[in-house]
């Protein structure tokens, strides 16, 4: 590995300021760094601050302090030494395949040949050959993808920044799209010798990169790394591969679940605003599948392996994560370690009928912060309801790095279940439950 990066973060913290006063931490203190012939891939939970990176990476965001450096020297605004890859495909419908992919050659005023060959070469790289006249419309998701990809190549920059590009895909055209860009970057077949690839997806990371960044939240920070020494190609479902995906996976366990909790001290915040690191968010995840996972645990003796769970439940460790996490949030389970036991509340929850359920749910969810605070709001309307669209405007403000309309969903999830929270899709209203009709 080449000694000086081509990119490099150097304690960057960013912070944005919000209307109410409140100030967020994003991202603190992190130091990343990316080397000639290597694939970089910051993996971590949603809201740890992974594609603020990436946007501070590539001059689309200016961070509140640190330095940048690109090819060792210090810049601010755009890199022009960047190609930036997004999960939505951004392409212009009115556009061809060849005319989108031109489109990023423009600043570049290359005589029409020039434009012609590159775009031609990106083309049959990516395997859009024949495609050139087609227009969006008449593509997959997948096809939409390699134009994406394409009109990142043919700038042939030196710093390809890939933000979690195939996860709107599905998983055959997923899998192909990640070996043909780790086949064109290990056989050197365009100007790119560094890529960061943003994702969330542990086999992805594994597949593909020569390291692992991990990311921890609140504010986002790089918790640690794996170096994957796996030999080209890798081959999924092999020892060695299985065995850095559960390297990989226990170091992110320990970031989302770990064993000793994580604190801090509440902040002063103006009044109407709520300090970001009070709020436990509930992931949006089944009620259902969190109590069938107790359940299956509970008929284990009261405990289980996090990396066998999965397979017993039939779901992906991601999404187990999740799971695991939601109950351990309604402490429901403790997650020692690879370990995830019964609490006693756990246990009592398993063992009783659907009405005792809803209970001891409407208790332990009415005692999470974020659920009073939005509880809070609700009283404070004379109706007890409001619109969603104003309770999603203030989950915004309290938790700017959470996807708002999944903390929605989850709240209304959760709190139809507990009957703690009503919601009404004819007139879009949140309300509290107490035992009003709703219409």
């Amino acid at each position: 590995m080449a000694e000086n990066p081509l990119l490099e973060l150097k304690q960057v913290t960013k912070t944005f300021l919000l209307e109410s006063g409140t100030s967020i931490k994003v991202l603190e203190n992190v130091d990343l760094s990316l080397f000639p012939g290597e694939i970089v891939t910051l993996l971590g939970p949603s809201g740890s601050g992974k594609s603020t990176c990436l946007r501070i990476m590539g001059g689309l965001m200016e961070q509140t302090s640190g330095e940048i450096f690109s090819f060792g020297s210090h810049f601010k605004g755009p890199n022009p030494n960047v190609a930036l890859v997004f999960q939505s495909f951004a392409l212009f419908p009115w556009d061809t395949v060849f005319e989108n992919i031109a489109l990023a050659l423009e600043p570049l005023q290359l005589t029409p040949e020039e434009v012609k060959n590159r775009v031609k070469k990106v083309i049959d790289l990516v395997g859009l050959e024949g495609f050139e006249e087609a227009y969006p419309r008449e593509l997959s998701g997948g096809m939409k993808q390699r134009v994406g990809i394409a009109r990142a190549l043919v700038m042939d920059r030196a710093v390809l920044l890939l933000d979690e590009p195939f996860s709107a895909l599905d998983i055959l055209t997923a899998d192909s799209l990640r070996s043909e860009i780790v086949d064109i970057f290990q056989n050197k077949q365009t100007g790119t010798r560094t890529i960061l690839l943003v994702t969330h997806n542990i086999h992805e990371a594994v597949f593909m990169s020569h390291r692992i960044l991990v990311m921890g939240v609140n504010p986002g920070h790089i918790r640690g790394q794996v170096i994957n020494d796996l030999p080209f190609p890798r081959v999924e479902g092999s020892a060695p591969f299985n065995q850095m995906v559960e390297r990989v996976h226990s170091l992110v366990t320990e970031t989302l679940m770990p064993d000793v909790p994580q604190t801090a001290p509440l902040g002063t915040a103006p009044a109407g605003s709520t300090p970001n690191n009070s709020l436990q968010v509930l992931p949006n995840v089944s009620v259902s599948e969190v109590i069938g996972l107790l359940e299956t645990i509970h008929a284990d003796g009261g405990s289980g392996d996090i990396f066998k769970l999965g397979q017993q439940i039939g779901k992906d460790f991601g999404y187990t994560l999740f799971l695991v996490k939601a109950a351990e949030i309604l402490e429901l389970v403790d997650t020692p370690k690879q370990k995830v036991i019964l609490t006693e509340l756990g246990k009592h929850l398993v063992e009783g009928d659907i009405n005792v359920q809803k209970r001891m749910l409407h208790e332990l969810y009415g005692d999470l912060t974020l659920v009073s605070e939005v509880a809070q709001l609700l009283r404070q309307s004379p109706t007890l309801r409001l619109p969603v669209d104003l309770v999603s405007e203030k989950l915004t403000e309290w938790l700017p790095n959470e996807n708002p309309s999944e903390l929605l969903s989850s709240l209304i999830t959760w709190g139809r279940f507990a009957e703690y929270f009503g919601y009404n899709d004819d007139t879009k209203e949140l309300y509290l439950d107490v035992g009003q009709e709703t219409s």
